[in-house]
């Protein structure tokens, strides 16, 4: 009796075992697991490997030259004794280019891709203080030179070369080629975009 019952005990558990076996296989007559094909458009590829932060396609390095005459002045008149002047040297430093997180790209077309660039700006402007020169410098009896009045003449300088890059139409274009041409052979370095058609505008 007891060796009749183990019997039906592996019956059983064979029996649960193969039904088991075949519910949990895949219908079609075969035993691997089919799974939909996916398509990624060259639109979805192109999102995923954008970068997120700022891109500098343009370093814009200058010499420039501030000049200061200034004086004291009571009821408009020049106080004796306050006059300073200074002329300089300094170089300086602009970085041109975009914010990727603004680029838009065309979906319109399958067979060619379309990237929008947001207009070219300044992403960095720093002066080189210790490549400065000074070749004239005055300071009134009673109206010296500060640290203070450094700092402003090279605010004052700085925010005039930026009006001036920034009206630089020739300077933009070469910074946009320059964008142009990194994105390009950064894109067409990736395999599934090597091949496809890239049309660039901007804003």
């Amino acid at each position: 009796m007891f060796r009749l019952t183990v019997i039906l005990v592996i019956l059983l558990a064979a029996a649960v075992a193969c039904i088991g076996f075949l519910l949990g296989r895949p219908s079609g007559g075969s035993g691997d697991i089919v799974t939909p094909k996916q398509e990624i458009s060259i639109h979805t590829t192109v999102r995923s490997v954008l970068p997120a932060a700022e891109f500098v396609s343009l370093h814009y390095r200058y010499t420039s030259v501030i000049k200061d005459v200034s004086s004291k002045e009571m009821f408009g008149v020049s106080i004796p004794g306050t006059e300073k002047k200074l002329l300089a040297v300094i170089d300086g430093t602009i970085k041109l280019g975009i914010n990727c997180k603004d680029i838009k790209i065309d979906s319109a077309r399958s067979d060619t891709l379309f990237i929008k660039f947001p207009p070219i700006k300044i992403i960095s402007h720093e002066l080189h203080p210790e490549t400065a020169e000074v070749y004239d410098q005055k300071n009134g009896i009673f109206n010296r030179y500060r640290a203070s009045d450094q700092f402003a003449l090279e605010a004052k300088q700085k925010s005039t070369t930026e009006l001036n890059v920034r009206a630089n139409k020739e300077l933009i274009l070469q910074a946009r080629s320059a964008t142009e041409y990194a994105f390009k052979s950064f894109l067409h370095a990736i395999p599934a975009l090597n091949t496809t058609p890239i049309v660039f505008r901007w804003n």
